[in-house]
């Protein structure tokens, strides 16, 4: 029908996203959103901010999400369904324990940079103690906290992991040194002008924290000489 081709425009930062269908309309929702909450935060955000961005009215999205706390929601889940999803794309790939975690690494560290939106907005949350979200993480960490900690426990178990570290806290350390780098990074640019996310920092950074890792939890295969740095 006509009415349900009508298109509406979405505008996130410069780009605008058209609204083609009405099963669309939700996901593009999300996608708007996604960007005002890690800007503003959620008490900073309104309906009527992430309907105006959209090119439709406000109670138009209560068709979709009855209240801005369920959209926020909603949000925050759609990106712990990307990290629980790479997560066990992880697990279940192929490739030695050790090689699946350095590409792991690399790739999440490239995912981030290319929608820091994500990180920007999960960082804050998980700073917020009294957070709108502060159920929902207790909800999604667990599970996905759980992948990675068995990952590492199965790697050590089959000789690639060094026993005697911790899975639960190293897999901590690594969320600290991937994800609160992106989440520095604006504060990082406005105390000493350093750009963090320029592609060459993005490349540095990748080898870091994979020479960390190396350094921290991997046995090197037995007869092979450990690689210089």
């Amino acid at each position: 029908m006509r009415t349900q081709s009508k298109v509406h425009a979405a505008r996130t930062g410069g780009r605008v996203m058209p609204l083609r269908r009405t099963m669309d309309t939700r996901e593009r929702v999300l996608a708007v959103a996604l960007p005002l909450f890690a800007e503003r935060g959620y008490r900073g955000t309104s309906l009527r901010d992430i309907a105006r961005r959209i090119g439709i009215k406000a109670p138009s999205l209560l068709h979709h999400f009855p209240s801005k706390q369920q959209l926020y929601i909603a949000v925050l889940d759609q990106i712990f369904e990307g990290m629980e999803a790479a997560a066990q794309r992880i697990a279940n790939g192929k490739g030695t324990r050790q090689e699946r975690l350095v590409r792991a690494i690399k790739d999440a560290i490239d995912y981030i940079a290319k929608h820091p939106d994500s990180m920007k907005l999960l960082w804050k949350e998980m700073a917020e103690e009294n957070g709108v979200g502060r159920n929902l993480l207790k909800r999604r960490m667990p599970p996905l906290d759980a992948i990675e900690v068995n990952f590492i426990f199965r790697g050590q178990r089959e000789g690639e992991f060094r026993h005697e570290i911790e899975p639960f806290h190293f897999i901590q350390s690594l969320h600290s040194i991937t994800i609160g780098y992106f989440g520095t990074a604006a504060m990082i640019k406005r105390l000493w002008n350093v750009n963090l996310l320029d592609p060459a920092s993005i490349e540095r950074r990748k080898r870091e924290v994979v020479d960390m890792v190396e350094r921290t939890l991997f046995l090197k295969p037995s007869g092979v000489a450990a690689p210089s740095h």
